[in-house]
C-alpha cells in the first residue's frame, strides 16, 4: 500500500514568493507545523492509502482525461484559514484561474470508475502553508497574516498534473513522483 495524491506544481518565483510569506509568519511563532517550500503544491485529489497496482490505471485516466485539456494560467494570492481565521486549522493562499474548478472536477470524476470516490465537496483550489498543532500564539501569527492578506505572489501555468507517493515522516512528507500527464499545450496558445 501506498500512500498518493494528483498535484501540479508551481512557478519557482511563486513557491520562492510563498516561502518569504512563511518566513515571516514562523517568526510569529504560533504552533503551526510549515510545508516545506518543496512540498508547494496544488492538490486536484489525495487518494490516500491504495494498491500499487492501480499506478498505472490512474496514470491512464489522466492522460485520457488531460489529452483535450488545454493548459492552464492561475495565480496565487491572498492567505486564509480553513474552517475560517478565527479558528483555523489549516493556512492556506488561494488559487484562481479559468478553468480550474473545471479541471478538478473533471478529475474527481474520471477517477471515480477506479474505485475513489467523489468527494462530495466543491473542488476549492489552494495551497496549504502550514497546519496548525493548536491556537498557541495565533494571535500573533493573525496580526501577521493580516499585513499579507492579500499578498499576490504571482503565476503559474498548469500544464503538467503528477501522480505523487506520500511517505509521512517526522520532519515532514516526502513526495515520490510516479508519473505524470501533460494538458493540452498547444490549445492553450
Amino acid at each position: 500500500m501506498i500512500r498518493a495524491f494528483i498535484a501540479a506544481n508551481l512557478a519557482i518565483s511563486v513557491v520562492e514568493e510563498m516561502a518569504k510569506v512563511q518566513s515571516v509568519l514562523r517568526k510569529a511563532q504560533g504552533d503551526i507545523r510549515w510545508v516545506r517550500p518543496e512540498g508547494l503544491h496544488l492538490t486536484f485529489k489525495f487518494l490516500g492509502n491504495m494498491h500499487e497496482a492501480k499506478v498505472e490505471p490512474i496514470l491512464h485516466v489522466l492522460q485520457e482525461t488531460l489529452k483535450t485539456q488545454a493548459a492552464l494560467r492561475i495565480r496565487t494570492y491572498g492567505l486564509g484559514a480553513f474552517p475560517t481565521l478565527k479558528r483555523p486549522r489549516v493556512l492556506w493562499t488561494r488559487l484562481s484561474g479559468e478553468g480550474l474548478s473545471e479541471l478538478g472536477e473533471r478529475i474527481e470524476s474520471a477517477l471515480i470508475p477506479l474505485g475513489f470516490p467523489a468527494d462530495g465537496r466543491a473542488f476549492r483550489p489552494h495551497i496549504t502553508l502550514g497546519r496548525l498543532r493548536s491556537q498557541r500564539g495565533w494571535d500573533r501569527v493573525l496580526a501577521e497574516i493580516k499585513e499579507h492578506l492579500h499578498q499576490d505572489f504571482g503565476e503559474s501555468s498548469i500544464d503538467t498534473l503528477t501522480l505523487y507517493q506520500s511517505d509521512l515522516q517526522p520532519s515532514g512528507a516526502i513526495y515520490t513522483p510516479l508519473g505524470s500527464a501533460d494538458l493540452n499545450v498547444a490549445d492553450s496558445a
